[in-house]
């Protein structure tokens, strides 16, 4: 059975010096090029982003302000806790955000 063939010497054809080298391919191609590897895990993402924790923290910060500021005062010790615990609950979220591992 004979050899095919089609494509061999196509650079001659087009006018090409045979001993010039092609362009590096791109990331894009060598990504094509590679394949879909089954084995490799999957790049996983975080599942709460950072800025997730340190928005709750500025919102919780911001709602206890909002308690202290509009209650009448003297403030009457529930609402002093409420404003206590949502301000241990901001510093919580930012020291977990400050602490979490960077996956990138």
């Amino acid at each position: 059975m004979a050899k095919q063939s089609l494509g061999r010497d196509l650079g001659a054809l087009m006018g090409r010096d045979p001993k010039q080298q092609d362009a590096p391919a791109g990331a894009g191609v060598r990504s094509l090029m590679l394949g879909h590897n089954p084995s490799a895990p999957p790049a996983s993402k975080p599942l709460i982003p950072r800025w997730y924790l340190f928005a709750g923290d500025v919102l919780l910060a911001a709602l206890a302000l909002g308690i202290a500021f509009k209650s009448p005062h003297p403030l009457s010790w529930p609402r002093a806790l409420f404003c206590a615990a949502l301000v241990i609950m901001a510093a919580s979220l930012a020291l977990i955000a400050v602490l979490k591992p960077d996956k990138s």
